[in-house]
C-alpha cells in the first residue's frame, strides 16, 4: 500500500504552489504511467493501471479515445517497456489517451 500511497501523493503534490499535474487529464495520464512504471503491486500493475484509468475517467467524465489499432493493453505494455524519462512518457500518454480532445 505504501507504493500506491506514494503514487497518489506524487500525482497530487504541489511545489511552491504549482501543481505538476494541474489538469484532470494530466492526472489521469500520470496515474496510469506511475502505476505501471513504479510496480505498485507484486503482479498485475498494467491491469491495475488500466482499471484505475477507467474508474478515474468515469469519475471525472473524461473520454479516452484511442486510435483504431491501439488498445489500453498495448499502451500499457509500451509504457512498461519505455526507457524515456517518466515526464515524457506522461506527456505522450496524455496525447495518446485524449488526442481528440487536445
Amino acid at each position: 500500500m505504501n507504493k500506491i500511497d506514494s503514487v497518489v501523493k506524487t500525482v497530487n503534490a504541489t511545489w511552491y504552489g504549482y501543481k505538476q499535474y494541474p489538469s484532470t487529464k494530466d492526472r489521469a495520464a500520470a496515474y496510469f504511467c506511475f502505476i505501471i512504471k513504479d510496480h505498485v503491486v507484486t503482479d498485475g500493475n498494467k491491469r491495475l493501471a488500466t482499471m484505475w484509468l477507467q474508474l478515474f475517467c468515469n469519475t471525472f467524465h473524461l473520454r479516452v479515445e484511442l486510435q483504431n489499432s491501439l488498445s489500453l493493453d498495448v499502451l500499457a505494455v509500451s509504457i512498461e517497456r519505455s526507457n524515456l524519462p517518466i515526464r515524457k512518457i506522461i506527456i505522450l500518454c496524455k496525447r495518446i489517451l485524449f488526442s481528440k480532445d487536445l
